[in-house]
């Protein structure tokens, strides 16, 4: 104890001798400090290379730039580009060149089975392109609140179920994705999960050709709350879509730029207007046209089995074609007087109740139609006036259609419809399917039938025994339908006959007369009879 307090004396004697005394005032903290020159300020450092950006945020670099001594490299601070690598490689060169503050990422040629984009080494990044390569399939899925703003999975050899498998949905949590560039694949469905969480993206689906249109319809519908798509197409002029084409048992599948759907959505609104409301009539392109102020996108309508007593209203501007089939409709009065129909050149109205086309008369579609079918109907005749010239002008690119119908047959129908019928039969390519109506009663017939009628009191309702329909027009009889009324020129014949045969008994009797007398001397009894009259001395 002793010995430890000596120490400690000895300590506190060598500390008072050979450490100087420190005097502060106050007067020394208020001097000035002193001043000491400032080292240069060092050079400027160059600026690291700018990244080449495509799409706005995206990072991407050309193969030029390439890594000559590895595979992968980092080209400025926040940038890593890789060129030529498998799954094994690029799993191993990530790990060396990802730093904490790495947020672009570019892998060029990558040979990949399985991509897994939920490994931590993709957790930070804000731009990732997987570019001209071929991944096998993408697995996995992107963090919760993914940083990922780019994502550019470019030609790459992927298909839908590669893309999204059914188990997993790998993109569902990129709530800050603007841009994605899936170009260049094999996709068959559009990812509708990322246009759903109303938010503006922009995407690049070109070389994708068999996307079908339906997914992009609603792709480009979609708005949000300023009433503004939330869907930009980049490339958009090389984007393509698979339509659908169903017909009866036919379907088909057309490849159209995808400028078709965008006509088609405005398009779509302007059939919501059709009257009488509700109908809901089908409204589709029907072609373009090349027309002084440009190209003009022309409309078909179709309104056929819709419960119609009469033609629709307010078409769309630049309905040439419209279908109002299998309805209830009675009268074409719509056709010459509505505004929208100004443009029309195909109508087709069969299987309605209507009985005359007089009401056409004058209008422009009877001077401009290029196809009117009016087949099936209930038209009793045909006013050929109506249609006056209009096969003459247009050739044979003119079709008109009347099959079906059973109209009322006379003279005047062999005399003027028939032979307007064969004489137009190019244009009228249904003209033998043109009827006439009922024969009307067997009984009165012009032979009758004389069993019928030797029976009537025992068949009460003879006369409503009805012949069979009268056959096609063109194959009319004039002796079948016309019959002129008897009078008395009928008999004419008959007087003439007689007179001849009552002339020539008169110049028999004369030359038999002069016979006798020449032979006998004598005259006849009646001639012998006969007074002297005053010219007699001429056959003296």
């Amino acid at each position: 104890m002793c010995s430890c307090q000596m120490a400690l004396w000895c300590l506190a004697a060598y500390l008072a001798c050979h450490v100087p005394c420190i005097e502060m005032r106050v007067d020394d903290l208020e001097q000035p400090a002193v001043k000491y020159n400032e080292p240069p300020a060092p050079p400027p450092v160059p600026a690291p290379p700018r990244p080449e950006l495509k799409h706005g945020k995206c990072y991407h670099m050309p193969r030029e730039r390439c890594p000559t001594t590895a595979k992968c490299a980092r080209t400025d601070p926040a940038s890593v580009f890789c060129c030529d690598v498998d799954s094994f490689r690029l799993k191993e060169a990530l790990a060396i060149v990802m730093m904490p503050n790495t947020t672009n990422l570019h892998v060029l040629n990558a040979s990949i089975e399985e991509l897994d984009v939920s490994q931590a080494v993709f957790r930070r990044l804000a731009s990732m392109a997987f570019t001209d390569g071929n991944i096998g399939k993408i697995v996995g899925q992107f963090p919760k609140y993914s940083p990922i703003a780019c994502l550019n999975i470019s030609n790459n050899n992927l298909t839908t179920a590669k893309l999204q498998p059914s188990i997993q949905r790998p993109f569902a949590y990129l709530f800050n994705l603007t841009v994605l560039d899936a170009s260049a694949n094999n996709l068959t469905e559009f990812p509708l999960s990322l246009v759903q969480s109303n938010r503006k993206i922009s995407v690049d689906l070109s070389g994708n050709n068999y996307l079908p249109c339906k997914h992009f319809q609603k792709a480009m519908e979609a708005n949000n709350n300023n009433n503004s798509s939330l869907v930009t197409f980049l490339n958009y002029k090389n984007t393509y879509c698979a339509l659908d084409l169903v017909f009866n048992w036919f379907k088909d599948v057309k490849i159209v730029q995808i400028d078709h759907l965008r006509i088609q959505t405005e398009l779509n609104v302007s059939c919501r207007n059709i009257t009488p409301a509700g109908i809901n009539c089908t409204c589709v392109p029907e072609r373009l046209e090349l027309l002084s102020a440009g190209v003009t996108n022309l409309v078909a309508v179709d309104c056929s089995r819709r419960h119609l007593a009469q033609l629709p209203a307010n078409l769309p501007p630049n309905t040439v074609k419209l279908n109002v089939s299998y309805n209830n409709i009675t009268s074409l009065q719509a056709v010459s007087d509505d505004p929208s129909y100004e443009h029309l050149r195909q109508l087709i109205v069969d299987y309605n109740d209507i009985d005359n086309i007089v009401e056409l008369e004058g209008s422009k579609f009877i001077d401009n139609f290029m196809y009117f079918s009016i087949s099936h109907n209930k038209l009793k005749t045909i006013h050929t006036y109506v249609l006056s010239n209009k096969f003459d002008t247009t050739g044979i690119f003119t079709a008109f259609s009347i099959g079906g119908n059973y109209i009322h047959c006379d003279c005047n129908t062999e005399k003027v419809l028939k032979p307007w019928l064969l004489e137009n039969s190019r244009n009228i390519p249904d003209y033998r399917a043109l009827q006439c109506a009922h024969g009307g009663p067997v009984v009165e017939l012009r032979e009758g039938d004389p069993w019928l009628l030797e029976n009537s009191r025992n068949i009460p309702d003879y006369r409503a025994l009805q012949c069979a329909h009268g056959g096609p027009v063109v194959e009319l009889r004039e002796g079948d339908v016309c019959h002129a009324p008897r009078d008395w020129t009928d008999y004419i014949y008959y007087i003439i006959a007689l007179e001849a045969l009552v002339l020539a008994l008169l110049v028999a009797k004369v030359s038999y007369d002069y016979w006798v007398f020449k032979s006998a001397g004598y005259l006849p009894w009646p001639a012998n009879k006969m007074p002297r009259l005053p010219c007699d001395w001429l056959c003296e």
